[in-house]
């Protein structure tokens, strides 16, 4: 993505696209929650998935099923 472009939910993320966590939202807990399961700035998320409930993710080897609600505190450019 561009420069400039602004940060864009995980949860829009179409399948099939390789994106880099810009910031992660949402409360201490939920903050903690996310970049306990490797979405910390920086880092490479794969959207192998993406169903209108859930969107299933490669984070630093590692599979995971995120509910859309959850993934939209993931900020991705």
């Amino acid at each position: 993505m561009p420069t400039g472009m602004p940060a864009m939910p995980l949860s829009l993320v179409r399948a099939g696209e390789t994106v880099t966590v810009a910031r992660v939202r949402g409360n201490q807990d939920m903050k903690r929650h996310l970049q306990d399961l490797g979405f910390v700035e920086g880092s490479q998320v794969h959207v192998v998935t993406s169903s209108g409930s859930n969107v299933i993710v490669m984070v630093k080897g590692a599979r995971f099923g995120l509910d859309v609600k959850v993934a939209q505190y993931v900020m991705t450019a």
